[in-house]
């Protein structure tokens, strides 16, 4: 009978007595408090963490806030205008992605605008001076800055941007993106990326460097990294610069957080993420793709304890194929959207731009070249007496006292306040650490002070490896951004390995002067964005705003 109800109704199970406020006596005092302070230690650990995030993530906001208020500033339109140079007559059009993106949405490669039958006729339509008298005697201009090949216009800048964010707003919209939406936007991600890259290097390996510190060193690389410029020029130059921008600092911090330490098997997921975001720079500013070598760097321990690049095991073998496939899917698609262009899949199509010299024939000797990135890095600040107390370097007036630095040298200079040291002082200090770094390699026995210092190195050179890419094509403050980032983060890898052992023998010069060095070059960026003779600058395109500027800095 027993055994028969004891399979109808359900066993009930005994709860032992509960005392002591409703605890269980068969639970230890001991049990019972591991518990407990288990809980607290959760806790604490997710507060901690919390705690840590929280300055970067009001710095992204500022800085975003910051960011939409500058686009705006200058009052952006994608205008239509005709532009006399040299005596010639040419065609600007800033709605070079919109119509990229309609191109997409047709299924065509090429932009559907119209071409002058002169300029389909010219036997070299890339000369630049026939061309230009042709844009005059016919009233039929040709447009600015576009590829041109076999008849037709192309756009030569990464279609990245098109794909992913003008042609799905047209598709769902039935309107263009206006250039500037689209460049706040990306703006507002690179500083996403760029923030989540230096909180990682401070996370993973910049110890002892105070929480505030790696704040202000963030605050100081975001301002002179090129954003505000590059929002406050919202053209279609700006555009494929801010994209890249927005990936491969979050593909390089990936990379880094894909394992907790130096000897744990990597996450396949952050590497296969990481892979893709750095892969996909290819389809916006080629010279980018270059922060690849991040990857070795960052994941040599596993590659060397053959936890990827191997098929030692299951898990190595899919940390392969995440880390590779993406660059080879992404570069076998630039490979044939560069094929369907140009007919060539290696060809960017940077050679058929239809600009101010004619790319197909220009050569740049060595001397040139390397005179070109002496002057991205190293050209002084003009300053004046009066506000803003800078000026344009590279000014045509004959009165221009730096003239004498790009009349006659072959290149090409624009608008100019200064090269990457002057405006971001702290970049002196790269050379001298870098040399201290050398010197204390072989008797360092902190892995972390000497992945650290590698990673720093690594930045420094990528910086210059882009400077010497970018050099022959032009001096200007837009191409400063594809290095300022890496130039100011390796500088600062390899100054908070310097301060660490400084600070462990009672000594505190070395901050002082970082925290000096960095403030200052917050105090120049600002001067640069109020500087006249710039692209969109203040005086013209927003008078209002800096005569209000003027009267309140000028004392």
């Amino acid at each position: 009978m027993h055994r028969g109800t004891s399979f109808i109704f359900p066993t009930h199970r005994v709860r032992p007595s509960t005392g002591n406020n409703g605890r269980s006596p068969l639970t230890t005092e001991a049990d019972r408090t591991d518990h407990t302070d288990c809980i607290d230690r959760t806790d604490h650990t997710n507060r901690k963490r919390h705690r840590a995030w929280t300055p970067f993530v009001v710095l992204w906001a500022v800085m975003s806030t910051i960011l939409v208020l500058l686009t705006v500033s200058t009052h952006p339109s994608d205008s239509v205008y005709t532009l006399q140079y040299q005596g010639g007559t040419f065609l600007v059009d800033r709605s070079q992605y919109q119509q990229l993106a309609d191109a997409f949405l047709h299924g065509r490669t090429w932009i559907d605008a119209h071409v002058p039958d002169w300029l389909a006729a010219m036997d070299n339509p890339y000369d630049e001076q026939a061309r230009g008298t042709l844009g005059a005697q016919t009233g039929d201009p040709s447009r600015w800055d576009w590829a041109f090949y076999h008849g037709r216009y192309y756009c030569y800048f990464g279609p990245l941007p098109a794909l992913l964010l003008f042609a799905p707003f047209k598709a769902l919209t039935g309107t263009d993106l206006p250039t500037a939406a689209g460049c706040a936007f990306l703006a507002i991600l690179a500083c996403a990326s760029l923030i989540f890259l230096i909180e990682t290097l401070w996370k993973r390996y910049w110890h002892g460097t105070p929480r505030w510190l790696a704040v202000l060193a963030c605050t100081a690389i975001v301002a002179a990294s090129g954003l505000t410029y590059l929002v406050l020029v919202p053209w279609f130059y700006s555009i494929p610069i801010l994209a890249s921008l927005a990936l491969a600092p979050a593909g390089i911090a990936l990379w880094a957080r894909s394992s907790s330490d130096g000897h744990h098997t990597p996450r396949t997921p952050f590497i296969a993420i990481g892979s893709t975001l750095v892969a996909l720079t290819i389809a916006c500013r080629p010279a980018f793709i270059l922060t690849a070598v991040f990857g070795i760097i960052l994941l040599w321990p596993q590659i060397r304890a053959h936890d990827i690049l191997s098929i030692r095991s299951r898990h190595a073998i899919l940390s392969t194929i995440a880390a590779i496939l993406p660059f080879l899917i992404i570069g076998c698609a630039m490979m044939a959207y560069n094929t369907a262009r140009f007919d060539d899949p290696f060809d960017f199509g940077a050679a058929y731009n239809l600009t101010g010299c004619d790319l197909t024939q220009r050569h740049v000797s060595l001397k040139a070249r390397l005179y070109s990135v002496l002057l991205l890095f190293l050209t002084p600040i003009g300053f004046t007496r009066e506000f803003p107390y800078t000026m344009d370097v590279f000014s045509l007036d004959e009165a221009n006292p730096w003239g004498f630095l790009f009349r006659n040298r072959n290149i090409i200079p624009e608008q100019f306040a200064g090269g990457l040291v002057a405006l971001s002082p702290i970049c002196l200090l790269a050379l001298p650490a870098a040399i201290r770094y050398f010197i204390r390699l072989r008797r360092s026995q902190n892995s972390h002070a000497t992945q650290c210092g590698a990673i720093g190195l690594t930045f420094l050179v990528l910086a210059v490896l882009i400077a010497c890419i970018d050099g022959p094509f032009g001096v200007n403050a837009r191409y400063l951004c594809d290095m300022t980032w890496l130039m100011l983060i390796g500088t600062m890898c390899l100054l908070f390995v310097w301060s660490t052992d400084v600070r462990e023998n009672g000594r505190r010069w070395l901050t002082v002067v970082i925290v000096a060095l960095l403030i200052v070059g917050i105090g120049l960026q600002l001067l640069w964005l109020m500087t006249p003779g710039r692209s969109e600058s203040w005086n013209v395109s927003n008078p209002a705003l800096y005569d209000w500027l003027r009267r309140l800095f000028t004392f």
